[in-house]
């Protein structure tokens, strides 16, 4: 009885573990005001989360779990985004 016990709760404690995974979603989309190559970091409250490195024709894309995070531009312009389970599209204004 005692080793059934102790199984349910191993057995329990793995399922929790499983349900309680980050979803993961993709921002991709474009970046207006900076140039190619520009690393713009991505902030969830203090903590630096990610970077996004600005491609050709300002494309980027991102692997973040889901939440709203901050992306710092380098004039000091702020914009606030939220990453979604899935892909989203979004457009980031550094003017």
């Amino acid at each position: 009885m005692r080793e059934l016990k102790k199984s349910s709760i191993v057995i329990a404690l793995l399922l929790g573990a499983a349900g309680a995974q980050a979803q993961v979603g993709v921002l991709q989309g474009t970046v207006t005001g900076v140039k190619a190559g520009t690393v713009l970091p991505v902030f969830k409250g203090e903590a630096k989360m990610a970077d996004i490195k600005v491609e050709e024709g300002g494309k980027f894309s991102v692997a973040l779990a889901t939440g709203v995070y901050t992306v710092n531009c380098p004039n000091g312009k702020v914009a606030k985004v939220a990453a979604l389970n899935g892909a989203a599209t979004i457009s980031i204004n550094c003017q």
